[in-house]
């Protein structure tokens, strides 16, 4: 929208630029004009025809043409000054737009990379490993159950390169229908249990009791399920992920607190840009999914904001979300 606007902006001060620039050729032409006939005139000796060539009334004008002349070029100089500045202003927005589009790029690649090699390999080792025999066979399950979790996180990172995509094509409407908060959110924790054991973290839920809502199944379950995966990947082994869901006045609060390594005041602020990974890069991830929990919950007019007192202090994101469609 911003390139557009921008692009609209360029357009118009261009297309200025244009016929400001005719207006100057053929005012110089006219003037050009005027001093060739006031140069015939006075060759003859006729000085008050020269100044009405000029465009004076008469001889004693011609001070009082010059002054508005000069004024006139420093005006029109003042302009055209300010649409370059303009026009430069516009190339510089242009220029550094598209090296933060390049730092996103960079930065997606990077972490899809991560993202999709890691359990790849993992995935092709754990093969390797079955077919020449090299497991035990009291460590089958375990390796088993690694395997399926690695498949897991790769699908989880796919869905979220593929949904961001599909937003960056269109803006994401919910598509609301009928539900119950409760089993929404039962169904994302009871999906995110492999992944929360693997990590040896405990998960534990408190849902005030049924309660209907109007919201797209779908968006929900990614956007509590981004939160889960989030608050598991950077807790502890032995930590507990608590999710916490209610309605209170028309609005659905959703809390999902964790006890993990927490975020510094420069990663609270740009916790929800798309493709940010924090300095712990390291960890993996795409970097897409709070940029998507964000985006579609305020495609269902809610709200989310995340708080934490620091580093190694743990995290904690609340979602507040309308029970009932916009109308």
């Amino acid at each position: 929208m911003s390139g557009s606007r921008s692009a609209i902006a360029f357009g118009l001060i261009l297309g200025l630029s244009v016929a400001l620039l005719l207006w100057w050729t053929i005012f110089q032409l006219l003037a050009s004009g005027e001093l060739a006939a006031a140069g015939a005139r006075l060759a003859q000796g006729d000085v008050q025809g020269a100044a009405r060539a000029l465009g004076a009334a008469d001889v004693p004008d011609l001070p009082a043409l010059a002054a508005r002349r000069a004024w006139m070029f420093a005006s029109e100089g003042v302009f055209f000054g300010l649409v370059l500045s303009a026009l430069t202003w516009l190339y510089v927005a242009s220029v550094r737009r598209e090296a933060n589009a390049r730092a996103l790029q960079d930065r997606f690649l990077a972490g899809a990379t991560h993202e999709l090699k890691t359990p790849l390999a993992t995935m092709r080792l754990l093969l390797e490993s079955l077919r020449d025999g090299r497991v035990p066979a009291e460590k089958r399950d375990k390796w088993l159950a690694t395997g399926l979790f690695e498949a897991e996180r790769l699908e989880r990172g796919l869905d979220n390169v593929l949904t961001a995509a599909g937003l960056r094509a269109t803006r994401p409407k919910a598509k609301r229908t009928p539900g119950d908060l409760a089993v929404d959110v039962a169904t994302a924790v009871e999906a995110m249990r492999g992944r929360a054991l693997a990590g040896g973290v405990t998960l534990e839920v408190d849902c005030d009791g049924a309660a209907t809502w109007l919201r797209d199944a779908a968006a929900i379950q990614l956007v509590v399920r981004n939160l889960l995966d989030n608050a598991i990947k950077f807790s502890p082994a032995g930590a507990t992920v608590r999710v916490r869901a209610g309605v209170r006045d028309g609005i659905a609060h959703l809390e999902v607190r964790d006890q993990g390594r927490g975020l510094d005041s420069n990663e609270k602020v740009h916790a929800f840009e798309p493709f940010w990974r924090g300095s712990d890069a390291a960890s993996g991830g795409t970097g897409l999914g709070l940029h998507l929990v964000q985006q579609f919950v305020q495609a269902h007019d809610g709200s989310v904001c995340v708080h934490s007192d620091g580093r190694d202090r743990g995290c904690t994101f609340t979602l507040q979300l309308p029970i009932g469609a916009r109308s």
